[in-house]
């Protein structure tokens, strides 16, 4: 099959303008109904092909980004911002074989996202004690993932650990995240990462806090600001409305020793 044919299944954006674009799966004859009209999908559809609307609006078959997916989740809960994934590859050694823990499976953005990039023997541990969330991010991981890379255990982290060990990387979203730093440690190889998200700098503190009585070094938290910008011959200007304060990132490396740690 040449390169720019679209498999079938395979998930395609449908793009008719910032007002007018669509995540879909490609069949072949299949009809997406849209309020710029409806298109039928051919046999043989090309990436970077326009399809024209019964309408007469053209929409072009284009790749789906990563934050295309992240943005059209089902939400139970506030998801990872693909604003603020990223950080999370930047400030640890991630790689495709990385095996990494997150606490909180909540709506599954992280897990789709990490899903995505693994590749065996790299997996991810994905804890969560609410049986109702876990299910909205298994159905995520599904439609937009790759769910042979994911473990999903459902457990009371706080009380019961981890099941793992040296694993690269624990990634902790829960609202006590202090309470997840002793299995943490025990779970992590010798300078592995472990990184929190928190809404609010107290939270921040205490976990910090708690982290350099472990021995976590190289500590650092920072949050991101994102504007969009209206790009047009005269007066261009940034957006009005912009993703602000989302979370707080922090970041810690393990060392071998504890410092005041039971």
């Amino acid at each position: 099959m040449p390169e720019d044919l679209v498999k079938e299944g395979e998930k395609i954006l449908l793009w008719g303008g910032p007002d007018a674009n669509f995540l879909t799966e490609y069949r072949v004859g299949k009809a997406v109904h849209s309020h710029r009209g409806i298109l039928y999908l051919p046999e043989e559809l090309r990436w970077g092909e326009g399809l024209v609307s019964s309408t007469g609006r053209v929409f072009y078959v284009i790749r789906p980004s990563n934050a295309d997916f992240i943005l059209r989740l089902k939400r139970k809960t506030n998801i990872f911002y693909p604003k603020d994934i990223g950080l999370v590859l930047l400030y640890t050694n991630f790689s495709p074989f990385s095996r990494v823990i997150e606490v909180g499976s909540g709506s599954g953005a992280m897990t789709v996202f990490l899903s995505n990039l693994l590749v065996p023997p790299g997996k991810l541990f994905s804890y969560d004690n609410n049986p109702e969330h876990q299910k909205t991010a298994k159905e995520n991981l599904k439609n937009f993932g790759k769910p042979e890379n994911v473990i999903f255990r459902l457990r009371d982290v706080y009380v019961c650990g981890f099941v793992e060990r040296d694993v690269d990387i624990v990634i902790v979203d829960v609202s006590e995240p202090w309470k997840v730093v002793p299995h943490a440690y025990r779970s992590l190889k010798d300078g592995g990462f472990l990184v929190f998200a928190s809404p609010n700098i107290e939270q921040v503190k205490e976990m910090r806090e708690v982290m350099a009585k472990f021995g976590f070094v190289a500590m650092k938290t920072v949050e991101i600001l994102m504007r969009e910008w209206q790009i047009r011959d005269v007066g261009c200007r940034p957006e009005h409305e912009m993703r602000g304060h989302t979370l707080f990132y922090s970041f810690g490396r393990k060392t071998k020793t504890q410092k005041d740690a039971t």
